[in-house]
Formats: structure tokens, sequence, C-alpha cells
């Protein structure tokens, strides 16, 4: 690879402008054909119609029967619950809100069970990873609370039901349940101890028995690592041990990659997959089961690619669906990882760490996950985020999840990543109308390639595209170069067009964290980014004519915990046949002098 020289500029003057509600029009599939798509389509026929023949048999009076067994006088093992707690996640649930991974519930006085919910929100609820809230809280009335939802839950689905009992929904709550057992039978009452065993008891049986309908990857994951935890925790699961190993391992396989990446490339994922394994692994040493050889080694591979999309701050990079995440948990995750993640590559995963200094640039170079896995992928090929110690630079949008089904469909379009975007079209197309309806709105892209070098002088990545080449002809290569100060980031932009004439209008965007804010020069050329806290940086273009031009434009940033306003430096260009180049850098503008801005 050849060095990318960067571009000159100087000076400062600009305010963010209220961010705009996002829209989310993406692409019909019954307006577009799609690789697989009759193949998947006629697959999902397949899998309903068995599903349904299942679900009849399992509402019946025999399985229910076959479900029975003897009661366990408690648990051998009581699992960690390895779950993000806050005292405020206690006090939205004691206010009765519920603030689950895919959105806020307001109950407005009824049980949480009866509240109007889309199905993602219900299957979040049912899995009872908010319980971890109530029990940091503490005291009577977290516990009142937690245990009388407990109970809710026993009287209402004590018997099967066909989505609340799935594998991915079921194991998760039996661990949830079985973490937090000691803080719901505080108050030692006998029968409603007795009550929540028999179940617990019966849905470890139900579990064993389905634990081959789970859908591969997180899903299945989640599900055999429960299995394995609550064999080690009830007495008769001594039995089913051997079935529980060997169906994790099975799980693993359709779950993880093998440089260790999980297959979905989320990496909140990852980060729910780890904490499942780990679980299981103590579980198994707490019963004193002999440990598979293949569980500490898959949890060892998961880790370091975990650390791997960790920034300075110790939050996760936000790709693929993904929010920043809880600094305590990642860090509970990764004990025995180094606190800096070196660089590095993960082919299968896609993703490249360039870290040099006090600077972090994470990079996506890999393409969309196959299949049903692409369900919560975003439309950002090459997006990229920097970080420098704590505080972020440049970041991709985030998820917003709270916000309902219109924003997380907004949070995966192209134009909410740092990303090159042709026209108003987005780097892929998502799924929609009727297609969608039965498979999910899975992304379709293309192919994507990437690389990453070192040498004495620094870190290169490289990721290669073919995601606009169906509807501009086009291919994008984006080239990242970080110094070995980690003051100095560079960047190259290439589309080259195998079909189509005329000029291509083309955003290329680098949305800035809302600690930052930016001030273009007069010159027009590049642009100061002063953070709240840190060093101040330079961005600098290399703008050919009249045709490319440089500006600040209102973003939204939804990593965290609420959605804020934001801004996003902007190259505007116009592409022409066969190969289009635009270069950038990112600078840091005075090293080692901090700076500490005050926000109006």
């Amino acid at each position: 690879m050849q060095a990318i020289s960067p571009a000159s500029g100087a000076d400062p003057a600009s305010e963010a402008a209220p961010a705009a509600a996002p829209s989310a029009r993406m692409g019909d599939a019954r307006h577009a054909s799609y690789p697989g798509l009759a193949a998947a389509l006629i697959g999902h026929a397949a899998a309903e119609a068995a599903a349904g023949a299942r679900a009849a048999m399992q509402r019946g009076a025999l399985w229910r029967f076959s479900l029975r067994g003897p009661l366990p006088g408690g648990l051998a093992v009581a699992p960690d619950a390895l779950a993000p707690a806050t005292l405020e996640g206690a006090q939205d649930i004691l206010r009765g809100r519920f603030a689950l991974g895919g959105g806020v519930v307001e109950l407005r006085g009824q049980s949480p069970f009866d509240a109007a919910m889309p199905t993602a929100l219900r299957a979040e609820l049912h899995r009872f990873a908010w319980l971890a809230h109530l029990e940091k809280a503490g005291g009577k009335t977290a516990h009142f609370v937690a245990r009388a939802l407990v109970e809710d839950w026993i009287d209402r689905y004590r018997h099967v039901e066909t989505a609340i009992w799935a594998p991915e929904v079921l194991g998760p709550r039996l661990v949830q349940w079985a973490a937090h057992f000691r803080f719901l039978i505080a108050d030692h009452d006998l029968i409603f101890r007795s009550r929540l065993l028999k179940t617990m008891a019966e849905q470890t049986r139900h579990l064993a028995r389905t634990i081959a309908a789970a859908p591969p990857g997180p899903g299945a994951l989640a599900a055999a690592a429960a299995l394995v935890i609550m064999d080690c925790a009830l007495p008769e699961g001594e039995r089913r041990s051997l079935k529980a190993i060997e169906a994790l391992r099975l799980a693993l396989e359709g779950a993880v990659l093998p440089d260790g990446g999980i297959v979905t490339r989320s990496p909140d994922d990852q980060a729910e997959g780890l904490a499942g394994l780990l679980r299981a692994g103590r579980a198994l040493a707490d019963a004193h089961r002999a440990m598979p050889p293949f569980l500490p080694d898959a949890a060892a591979r998961m880790r370091a690619q975990l650390a791997l999309m960790r920034h300075g701050d110790g939050r996760l990079g936000c790709f693929n669906g993904s929010s920043e995440g809880d600094a305590q948990w990642l860090a509970d995750l990764l004990e025995g990882e180094p606190a800096e993640a070196a660089a590095a590559f993960a082919p299968d995963w896609g993703y490249a760490r360039l870290a040099a200094g006090p600077s972090c640039v994470l990079f996506d170079a890999g393409g969309p996950p196959p299949g049903g896995h692409a369900s919560a992928a975003h439309a950002a090929p090459a997006a990229f985020e920097l970080s420098r110690e704590a505080t972020r630079i440049v970041v991709n949008g985030g998820v917003a999840r709270r916000r309902g089904a219109d924003w997380v469909a907004a949070a995966r379009r192209t134009a909410a990543h740092a990303c090159l975007q042709i026209g108003e079209a987005d780097a892929g197309e998502i799924l929609a109308g009727s297609a969608a309806a039965r498979l999910g709105p899975r992304l379709y892209g293309g192919t994507a390639r990437g690389e990453m070098q070192a040498g004495p002088d620094g870190q290169w990545a490289e990721a290669t595209h073919d995601f606009y080449a169906r509807r501009f002809g086009a291919t994008h290569r984006r080239r990242l170069f970080l110094d070995a100060t980690g003051h100095d980031l560079r960047g190259e932009d290439t589309l080259v067009r195998s079909s189509g004439r005329g000029r291509l209008e083309v955003a290329i965007r680098f949305p800035l964290h809302p600690d930052c804010r930016a001030t273009i020069a007069q010159s027009g050329d590049s642009v100061l980014i002063a953070p709240h806290e840190g060093d101040a940086w330079r961005f600098r273009a290399g703008l050919t004519g009249a045709d490319s031009r440089l500006s600040i434009e209102p973003s939204i940033y939804m990593g965290g915990e609420t959605v804020r306003r934001a801004e996003a430096i902007v190259i505007r260009a116009a592409a022409l046949p066969p190969e289009w180049t635009m270069r950038w850098a990112f600078a840091v503008e005075t090293p080692g002098k901090r700076t500490r801005r005050r926000i109006v």
C-alpha cells in the first residue's frame, strides 16, 4: 500500500443544529430480488409448519404430564447474573416503566404481562434480565415487586406457551431466576419457594427436549448455555449432563466464527454470548463436573474479540445494532484481558482494530452476516470509529431501540454511520414488505473483504465492498492508516466504476460524538474538532474543484442511554468514471495539550 498524504487547511465557526426525526425509507422486497430469497422463504414455510406441529403437541395434556418429576429441594449452584444492573433501572421498574432491550414500556398501573408491546420487547420481558436491577436496589420494596412479578408469571404461564417457552427465551429466564433465587425467596415463603422450584424444574425438562429447535446463532447459544447451568443446579440434571454439553458444542459451531466473533457481527451479541459461556463454565466448576475442552477455548476466543471492540472508555464500538454498553459489566466479562487491547484483525468476524499511543480506530471490514443473522445488521460497510483515551471523536449512530421500530430502522441506514454514500441510496438493501414479515428485516448487500498490515511507521487497514455494484456498477475501497504515535489518521475512499456513465453524487460522512464541537475553517477545507475533554483534532480533506465541498451538518447519536444531538463532518463531491478518489485526514492539533471546553 502507498502512503496517504493529508491535505492542508486551518480555522473556526459553527453550532449544532437541531436534529430532525430520522427517515426510515428502505428497499422493498416486493420490487427486488435478493440472492437466496426464494430458498429462504421455502425454508421458512417448512420451519413454520414443523413449529406449528410441535406447538400443538406441546400444548397437550400428555406433554404437560411428561414434564412432571421430583420437586427439587433447592439449587445446587447459583449462576452469576453477569447482567448490567443500575439503580436507575430499578427506579424505572418501581415507577411502572420497563426499559427493555428494544424500548421503554409504560405500564400505567397494569401488569407488564398485559402491556401491549412488539414481539421483540415481549421476548425481552420474559427473559427476566431486568431482575438484576431490582436486586441491585435491594430492600423490601424491590424484593416485593420482583417476587410479585415472578409469581404473576407462574400464575399465567406455568403451562407451555410457544413463544414464551421458546428455548431462546426460556433458557435466559431460567438463568436469571437461578441467579436471583436467594433474592426472590428472601421472605422465606415456603409455598412460593416450592412453586418456583417446581416450574424451574419443569421448564428445564422442556428445554432439554426442545433445545434442537432453538434458532441457530446467539439464541441457540443462550439456550444451550442455560441448559448446562440448570443441569448443574438441579439434582436430576446430572443424567442430562452429556446431552447439555453436546448441545452447547453444536450451538457454538453455529454461533461463533473460527476467530471467536459472533455470527451476527454484533458486539452486543458478542458480550451476551460470552456471558452465557462464562456462566456455564463457572456452573460446571461449582458442581465439580468435567469441563469440556472446547468451552474455555471458545470463551478465550470470544474474550479476545470482545476486547478488540472496546474504546478507551471501556465501552463498545457501535456497529451492527450495538450500543456502547456498560463499562463495568464489560470489564467483568473481560477479567484477565489487558486493559488496553492491542491492534488486531479478525478476518472471519470482519473487524480491524488500529491502536497506537492513546488513539484507537475500530473498522468494519466485513460484509453482512448470512441469512437471518442479518436481521439487525446495519447497511454500513467500511464504517469506522475513532477515539483517544476515554474520548470518542468519530462515531456511528448507534441503535435507539428505546425509540421504537422507525428509529431502529433509521439507525440501520448508511447515513447514520461514518461511511461513503452514493446519492440517498443505502449500501445494501434491507428486506421489507411481505417477505420481511416472514423472514425479518434482514440486510442484503454483497461481498466485502478486508486486510490489515503493520509496520514501523504505523498500521494499515483496508476494506473493499461491492454493495453499490448492483445499482451503480461501483466498487468502494476504503484505506485507513494510523501512524505510530496515534496522532494522525489518514483515509482514502475510492470508487471504481465497472459500468454506468455520468457522475455520481457522493457523500462521505464523519459523525462526531455529541461531546465534540466542530468549526469549519474560512478556507473551507478543514475543520477544528474540540472535544469536551482531551486533545483537539484537525480534519482536512483533499477537495478537488467546485464539485467537492466540506460542510458541518446536524446529526444524532443513539449509542448511549438517550438520543443526543450531534454534528457530522460531510464531504460532498461528484464522482466521475472510471475511478474517483477522495483523501482526508484527522490529526491531533496540539499533541499533549489538554483542553476542556465549556458546553453551554
